[in-house]
């Protein structure tokens, strides 16, 4: 893959840096989401290596700017944070030095005390590994700034530069010390110290109704002073409203059994809704500047990072504000060669601050959307945040949140707003496989149009995941969503039924057969790619809190568990527990090859009654990979054929999967075997490691080959070397663990050699066999029950075979320049 080139830095002259400008802003925008990863990637590693070459010997960093040269406690904990969050270890030496550094820290030397209290306890509970080693200073922190906590009139709820019983520089309260208080009271929270109600009641008071009548926030409450909305204070009020939304929890609508009463809407407060649409169009949205905020650029980027995470955005009215931050960041100007951000605002000669902020916001890439929630009402210029697809706003944010908690999962997962009235025909499957699981609720049925049920059944051609949830009962939605599945398969070929308990999903992570839980399900292909329930428990999923209430009653807590641990077990089974990272291609729909040519060698896959076409993507996707990665001469078509001699002719390979039992007649048998006499090469695969289908073919080839058994390809054999496409020695295999069906699933990635079999005729490979999936995997499944290798491995085993049974067997076939 061509890299844009990078436009050579220290260009002198106006011209020069115009054309340099223009020409950055041209080479970003073309850039594919793997380019820009790698970009950012690289950004970061400049920008960490930046920070641990400017740490100062005690292990403290010092602001350049004059401003800010006396917070050293502030900086340094910002740049901890900022390394820790670009998965710098805790133990490396950089950042332990930095952690060493705060530990030391007294009060009384803070001079921006609030900032400096908070940006503490932030990067103390980032660091924490579980040993509980400063839980007592981030109580005894976080204590302090809540007993700050600013409490007369219009300033209640906020924050001033003081800490009580310490002077400092003014008093009152202002929202930009009072965002970083926020921050640090949420992360403290959720380490688990007791923070009262009525101090989150007085936040959510002060930034929920004290908004600007345009939707926007400024520096002040507008009955202090004169306050005009500004983009670094409306992201600010975007994400305090989002925690304290979630810590203000009110149980009031369950029984006393813990039953909730899953009919009563949850809709998202006002002001996050008009804060959103100030943000998006009324600023308007940018991502060169603090919008009307005159500087502090990159105080407003981290931020609307927050924002946008914290609310579970991708898109502030039209703009992909992440992406369009990369894009800005990773560009030639806003680097230095010294790896530090550089920005033309105030902070300019700060490059620890806007380094530090860069990389916070850029670490956002290295996570992984897990799920894209549908909004289906929502009309181009109006969003409809109440609507019915959002009954319990909090329900797939708090699954989320809780999955990210879990151990033997990716950090850093995240769910979004996928908007269906922003999809347009060209971008719809891209954009819905930004996620591996579309989820979809409601209390009545969505109305789609033809065109948006075909992208579903595309988004799941390639691999994606639908997982539908009833809200309440009696409305409309079960029926809906079933008519739904029928319009995304009219051909009758799959069907939603019922899944019975010894579906994998019911043990992928927890073990809940015997959970009286209810899920239906539609079988196709390798897996279950879409999943239903019946009962509501995005309304349990709405009340999951960190650490809940301490008067919150033991029955519902028992129901919220009941439910999280359902919604769990779907989305391991969807993701296979690898949920992709947020800037991913590999789900991504390739461009298909116009020109396919009778010319190309072609590939037979061999039709029979052991579902021939369990993975339909598979062969596709496979010679798609020999064309493009190693220049092979093959056509981008599979051909099914039958096992006749017409329908073989002249084909040099076939290949075979499938799931289940399957025979072939002794006419079927004899073609086959007369078809390999001649020099072509059955290269077959169980799909997902099914034992049905393992069990047949090998009784098919003793058959057919009564005195030429299947043996194992040697780990030695050239097939596995680079001189044969990839070197594939060593590769990743996960491995089904042995358990009961009473246990829950459990599984292992295995490295080695590919575990291949073959028979040999006269020195010559007629059959190459893989009794662990490879087909799946092409299609980039990832369903636990899979005993296969992982998707990319899969693919260089499967292109090393047909390679070997093309080429290797006959001549020395330099597979990078095509040449004999």
């Amino acid at each position: 893959m061509k890299w844009p080139d990078m436009v050579q830095r220290g260009l002198k002259g106006l011209a020069s840096i115009c054309l340099l400008l223009a020409g950055s802003a041209v080479a970003q925008e073309s850039l594919t989401d793997i380019e820009l990863r790698e970009r950012v990637r690289e950004s970061i590693r400049e920008g960490v290596a930046y920070l641990r070459r400017s740490q100062e010997d005690n292990g403290s960093w010092t602001a350049h700017a004059e401003h800010f040269r006396e917070a050293t406690t502030g900086v340094t904990a910002l740049a901890v944070l900022a390394q820790l969050n670009c998965d710098m270890p805790a133990d490396s030496d950089s950042v332990a030095r930095g952690l060493d550094f705060l530990r030391r820290v007294r009060p009384s030397i803070l001079d921006f005390g609030t900032y400096e209290a908070s940006l503490l306890v932030m990067a103390l509970v980032a660091a924490d590994d579980g040993s509980g080693r400063d839980r007592d200073r981030i109580r005894q922190w976080t204590r302090l700034l809540v007993d700050s906590q600013v409490t007369n009139q219009d300033r209640s709820g906020l924050w001033g530069y003081s800490l009580q019983g310490f002077p400092g520089r003014g008093f009152g309260g202002d929202r930009s010390n009072g965002q970083y208080a926020v921050l640090a009271l949420r992360d403290a929270a959720n380490f688990g110290v007791n923070i009262e109600r009525s101090v989150w009641e007085r936040i959510h008071q002060q930034w929920a109704e004290g908004q600007n009548q345009d939707g926007g926030w400024g520096y002040q409450h507008p009955g202090i002073d004169s306050a005009p909305s500004t983009g670094s204070m409306t992201v600010a009020g975007l994400s305090t409203v989002a925690i304290t939304m979630r810590m203000l929890h009110d149980d009031s609508d369950t029984d006393a059994e813990g039953r909730v009463d899953c009919c009563q809407t949850h809709p998202p407060p006002d002001a996050l809704q008009k804060g959103r649409a100030w943000l998006s169009y009324r600023a308007p949205f940018s991502i060169q500047a603090n919008p009307k905020g005159g500087g502090w650029h990159f105080y407003y980027l981290y931020g609307l990072e927050r924002a946008g995470r914290l609310s579970g955005v991708r898109f502030f009215g039209k703009h992909d504000w992440y992406r369009a931050g990369a894009r800005m960041l990773t560009s030639g100007n806003r680097q230095a060669a010294n790896g530090s951000f550089v920005t033309s605002d105030h902070l300019r000669t700060d490059p620890v601050l806007t380094t530090s902020f860069g990389l916070l916001f850029l670490s956002k890439g290295l996570s992984r959307i897990v799920v894209n929630k549908l909004d289906y009402t929502s009309s181009p210029g109006r969003e409809d945040s109440e609507g019915k697809w959002n009954q319990h706003h909090l329900d797939v944010p708090n699954l989320i949140d809780h999955i990210d908690s879990l151990p033997g999962w990716p950090r850093r997962l995240n769910s979004q707003v996928l908007t269906l009235s922003k999809l347009t025909e060209e971008s719809a499957i891209l954009d819905m496989n930004q996620a591996p699981v579309l989820y979809i609720s409601g209390r009545d049925a969505p109305q789609l149009s033809d065109a948006q049920v075909r992208w579903m059944r595309e988004y799941i051609d390639e691999g994606g995941f639908v997982f539908g949830q009833s809200n309440c009962s009696g409305g409309t939605f079960d029926m809906g969503f079933r008519d739904l599945v029928r319009r995304m398969f009219p051909e009758g070929d799959a069907q939603m039924l019922q899944l019975q308990a010894d579906h994998p999903v019911f043990r992928s992570e927890y073990l809940l057969q015997d959970s009286n839980l209810e899920l239906h399900g539609v079988d196709f292909g390798c897996r279950t790619p879409i999943i239903y329930s019946p009962e509501d428990h995005a309304c349990y999923w709405h009340k999951w809190m960190h650490r809940p209430p301490r008067d919150r009653s033991l029955d519902l807590n028992q129901r919220i568990e009941r439910s999280m641990r359902l919604g769990v077990n779907v989305i391991a089974y969807a993701t296979g527990r690898e949920p992709p990272e947020k800037l991913h291609e590999s789900m991504e729909q390739k461009e298909k090859l116009q020109q396919a040519s009778r010319s190309l060698t072609e590939i037979a896959q061999l039709r029979h009654n052991g579902g021939w076409d369990t993975a339909p993507r598979a062969v596709s996707n496979l010679l798609e990979a020999l064309h493009q990665e190693v220049g092979a001469s093959v056509s981008p078509v599979p051909r099914p054929v039958a096992v006749t001699h017409e329908a073989l002719g002249d084909y040099p390979l076939a290949y075979m999967h499938g799931r289940y039992g399957f025979r072939l007649n002794r006419n079927e048998q004899q073609v086959l075997r007369e078809y390999l006499s001649h020099g072509p090469v059955l290269i077959a695969d169980a799909c997902c490691g099914a034992q049905k289908f393992d069990e047949s073919f090998r009784r098919l080839m003793r058959e057919m080959y009564p005195d030429h058994p299947l043996t194992p390809i040697s780990a030695d054999h050239a097939m596995y070397t680079e001189a044969n496409g990839f070197d594939i020695s060593t590769v990743r295999r996960r491995r089904l663990l042995p358990s009961s069906r009473t246990a829950s699933m459990r599984t292992q990635v295995e490295l080695g050699p590919p575990q291949l079999e073959g028979i040999q005729i006269d020195g010559h490979y007629v059959v190459i066999y893989s009794k662990y999936d490879l087909s799946c995997a092409l299609e980039n499944q990832a369903s636990l029950a899979c005993d296969g290798y992982v998707p990319e491995d899969a693919m260089k085993i499967a292109v090393n075979a047909v390679l070997f049974a093309l080429y290797g067997q006959v001549i020395s076939f330099d597979l990078r320049s095509g040449k004999d």
